[in-house]
């Protein structure tokens, strides 16, 4: 081998290492470009993701807060539902004490007027008209029945 074939040989090597460089390097740049467009493609998809979310959690705060009102507005209805029954309660306490009252001050007119033969008896209170302001009790002077002559 003569000096020319070897000097041949180093370029021929030369060249085909640099080619391989060359090589090698497009496919690394090709690799990292690839790469740059999957990162870029998950960092959109990362924000329309981050988006979403921001929405679903808006929605769910809202919902949660119509939640809360409604809530708020049933216990206010509930209270004020207890309010209405305890009044209801003494309402009719005060009611039965009134009828209380009531039959009482019969017991004790039924007591008071004399029994001369000529009073009628009493009927129960659902026969009398609920007011004998118009002269319409048996024992009422103003009654045609009533007449005192003593």
């Amino acid at each position: 081998m003569n000096g020319m074939t070897i000097v041949w040989i180093v370029v021929a090597v030369a060249v085909l290492v640099i080619v391989v460089a060359l090589i090698a390097g497009a496919m690394s740049r090709r690799s990292r470009d690839r790469a740059e467009r999957a990162a870029y493609e998950h960092e959109q998809q990362a924000r329309a993701s981050a988006a979403q979310a921001e929405k679903q959690q808006a929605v769910a705060d809202e919902v949660d807060a119509r939640a809360r009102k409604a809530q708020a507005v049933a216990d206010e209805q509930a209270a004020e539902a207890r309010r209405l029954s305890a009044g209801a309660s003494e309402r009719r306490e005060a009611a039965a004490q009134a009828r209380a009252e009531s039959e009482e001050h019969r017991d004790q007119a039924q007591n008071l007027w004399p029994d001369d033969g000529r009073r009628e008896t009493m009927e129960s209170p659902d026969q009398h008209p609920a007011n004998w302001d118009d002269g319409s009790h048996p024992h009422d002077p103003r009654h045609p029945k009533h007449s005192r002559t003593d």
